[in-house]
């Protein structure tokens, strides 16, 4: 396990990476705590998957479903790195040249700057930083359908996003929907820099919404 400030990463090794992958597939029981997770983004060989996470059903329902032409079905043939990420937590999956490895970061406010220094001044430089990114998408193609909504550009790119979206969401084309990342850092004792030290997701939501 290491620490940085605000969070503890937890390695997974590929017994505990395909696990997920049964999970997210519907095929076993929650490798974690299903209810910490709210979302999911694959990026496959052959496009990018978007899955959000039913309460209700407690499982996993995906944008290849509702948009099977747009959206692969993810195997372990195809995929290249997968996101399950909410609020507290975030598993992240990799393909390497031997299979798969993961890991697990989760949030810990009460961090630290240094391994062995207590981070005890919430505006030192390696407290976590937020950045909003802006998801592509500045009118609806299709839906809602299950939850999610087929958004594209004139350009004619086209993702199907884990949003119920309608046409008044991209009025005058504006692109409405935000990815919020959170960074960690650490601080290099040899040359005094501090740099990004790991990053996840943490949501999707609305531009008035990324606080």
């Amino acid at each position: 396990m290491i620490r940085f400030a605000g969070c503890r990463i937890e390695p997974l090794n590929s017994e505990a990476c395909h696990a997920v992958l049964e999970w997210v597939a519907g095929k076993a029981e929650p490798a974690h705590e299903g209810d910490k997770f709210k979302w999911m983004l694959a990026h496959c060989h052959d496009g990018v998957t978007w899955g959000r996470w039913d309460g209700s059903s407690r499982s996993w329902v995906l944008s290849s479903k509702p948009f099977p032409d747009l959206c692969p079905h993810i195997t372990t043939s195809n995929l290249l790195e997968i996101r399950l990420f909410g609020p507290e937590k975030e598993t992240l999956i990799w393909r390497t040249g031997k299979g798969f490895s993961g890991r697990c970061l989760i949030e810990e406010p009460s961090g630290r700057c240094l391994i062995d220094e207590p981070l005890q001044d919430k505006d030192l430089p390696c407290r976590p930083d937020d950045e909003t990114r802006i998801l592509l998408g500045e009118r609806l193609l299709d839906g809602p359908k299950d939850g999610f909504t087929r958004v594209g550009t004139a350009g004619g790119a086209q993702q199907a996003v884990p949003w119920e979206c309608t046409e008044s969401d991209f009025t005058n084309k504006r692109w409405p929907l935000r990815l919020k990342v959170r960074h960690y850092f650490e601080h290099v004792k040899d040359t005094g820099a501090v740099r990004v030290a790991a990053s996840r997701l943490v949501k999707v939501c609305w531009d008035k919404e990324v606080g």
